[in-house]
């Protein structure tokens, strides 16, 4: 498959003209014209794409790119190792952010709905996409510690619950947002959801989802946005029969936790 017709396919199954976004999204760097095994990852960072290489990819799709809009920083240090590791190997990048969160198909929302097995699932601004977030119905009610575990279960990370709340009160109505979502809450004083999941929050988060009674499970930012660009990876190599690799490091399980002690 020509790198041309595969960008061309992604920016218009994205979508990607429809969203605000500081990501440069599609192609960030030329490599291959011939496009035959991808690998996709959250983020391209130096790890990613030397894993890349290892793997005998041609082209590398990620949801954190290199390249972001006004951005301007010289090539040194980290940017300039990722920058020469791609050109050294001539592998294609392209990146897609906001699009990707988005889609109602293969986006990182959508794949933490399908995880919850929520139903009656939309935008949290109905019907729009550029609302980002979605909002579902439990097929079941669950209790807290329920959908915690099944997140940590299936998301190979470690959950905190926010919230002054009983573990076996029981949900239904939930919303998503993969990455950073505490807008959700920060910026909404009576939700109309129960609960709220999302990769990382701010510090006034806790409080508010304490006050509202609101629980919060945040799984991670990095674990957060792994189904998305995965889903993505086999639905290329389904459509255009191209060789898959998903690149999945486990950031969350790698972080040590220091618990501080009172003087």
């Amino acid at each position: 498959m020509l790198l041309e017709d595969l960008k061309n396919y992604l920016d218009e199954y994205l979508d990607v003209r429809s969203f605000s976004d500081p990501s440069l999204n599609g192609l960030q760097v030329e490599g291959f014209k011939e496009c035959t095994c991808i690998a996709t990852a959250a983020t391209a960072s130096l790890e990613t794409i030397d894993a890349a290489v290892e793997e005998g990819a041609d082209t590398l799709i990620v949801h954190h790119g290199l390249f972001w809009k006004g951005q301007l920083l010289p090539v040194v240090g980290p940017f300039k190792d990722r920058l020469n590791a791609l050109l050294e190997a001539n592998i294609n990048l392209l990146a897609y952010h906001l699009p990707l969160d988005a889609h109602n198909v293969v986006g990182n929302n959508r794949y933490l709905c399908d995880l919850l097995s929520l139903s009656e699932v939309d935008y949290v601004e109905q019907g729009n996409p550029r609302s980002i977030a979605m909002q579902g119905i439990l097929s079941e009610p669950k209790t807290v510690k329920d959908v915690a575990e099944l997140l940590a279960d299936n998301l190979h990370t470690r959950v905190d619950v926010l919230g002054d709340c009983d573990e076996n009160i029981l949900l239904s109505n939930i919303a998503v947002c993969s990455g950073s979502g505490a807008f959700l809450l920060d910026e909404n004083m009576k939700p109309s959801f129960h609960a709220l999941v999302t990769g990382d929050v701010h510090e006034q988060t806790y409080h508010f989802a304490k006050e509202s009674g609101t629980p919060v499970f945040v799984v991670g930012h990095h674990a957060s946005e792994q189904g998305g660009i995965k889903r993505l990876g086999d639905h290329l190599a389904r459509k255009f029969d191209l060789e898959h690799r998903h690149l999945h490091f486990n950031i969350e399980k790698e972080l040590k936790t220091y618990n501080g002690s009172s003087i």
